[in-house]
């Protein structure tokens, strides 16, 4: 049986088979329903085998106006039965409602199956994302400010001036089409309220920004690391990154994260520096509706 996730139990079993399958990117209950609070059009499926949560979907805006995200995920043993392809079914009629031309999602290069799945259901690849981890030790060297700037934890006073400088870096993301920045109070529930936020600041002004997202124990990702147009070139995103990594030794973590489009070789080079090192990448796939 399949059935749309309204009940925080519904929800809960949703979340479970997510962490269950992506251990790696946990979602909570609280974050589940705070987004559909935000975005009531977004729809959670749940597939059942006696009462038993054993698959899920989900559909809903992507950053993308011209594309709606799906996500289907059934647990390994209950695969090869339908139960996926009903999911996509049913969240393929829900995103026809939603005005965008495309439908998209993602799949793992290691996951032979996944891209086998997809593909025979007629989406293709549009482009990849590229995951970095670095192991942490238990000291890391300090930042090393490039001259003129000076490295501060964020607080709520520079909130407005670290949002514009976020707002200012995604419309040059490789992408295409441009992702639009999101909206401040997204920007305050979604990239800025992980553990810690670092800014750039020269002459008490911020010009580069970077957070870090909490993830599982010991793990956390970096959020979008941004930094003005006019200080480019400075060394400032490296510094941003070190500072992370420096504090996040000093607070027990042991595993960074990070995921860069395929043709941002800019912070890909930056991030290799600073001892990042590839995972598998993530396939981005869509097909028209």
């Amino acid at each position: 049986m399949i059935r749309r996730a309204d009940t925080d139990g519904d929800l809960a079993g949703w979340c479970e088979v997510w962490n269950a399958i992506t251990p790696r990117e946990p979602t909570r209950l609280e974050d589940v329903k705070r987004r559909l609070e935000r975005q009531p059009e977004r729809l959670y499926l749940v597939a059942l085998e006696e009462q038993e949560v054993v698959g899920l979907g989900f559909c809903g805006p992507s950053q993308s106006p011209e594309r709606t995200a799906v996500v289907v995920r059934v647990l390994p043993e209950h695969r090869r039965r339908g139960i996926g392809s009903e999911l996509l079914d049913l969240l393929i009629a829900h995103a026809a409602g939603l005005a965008r031309p495309r439908v998209s999602g993602m799949v793992f290069e290691d996951d032979p199956e996944s891209i086998a799945w997809v593909t025979n259901r007629g989406f293709e690849e549009y482009d990849r994302q590229v995951e970095l981890s670095r192991e942490l030790g238990p000291t890391e060297g300090e930042p090393q400010a490039p001259s003129g700037i000076e490295l501060a934890e964020l607080d709520e006073s520079r909130h407005e001036e670290a949002y514009a400088v976020w707002a200012e870096g995604y419309p040059d993301m490789p992408v295409s089409p441009a992702i639009p920045a999101p909206t401040y109070e997204e920007w305050l529930e979604e990239e800025v309220s992980g553990p810690v936020t670092f800014v750039a600041l020269d002459a008490a002004h911020v010009v580069g920004a970077a957070a870090l997202l909490e993830r599982v124990d010991g793990l956390a990702e970096h959020g979008l690391t941004a930094v003005r147009r006019s200080h480019r070139g400075r060394g400032i995103a490296t510094a941003l990154k070190q500072a992370l990594i420096h504090w996040a030794a000093q607070n027990g973590y042991r595993e960074l994260t990070t995921w860069t489009q395929d043709g941002n070789a800019a912070m890909q080079a930056v991030n290799l520096k600073l001892g990042y090192r590839p995972r598998p990448a993530v396939i981005n796939v869509w097909r028209e509706l």
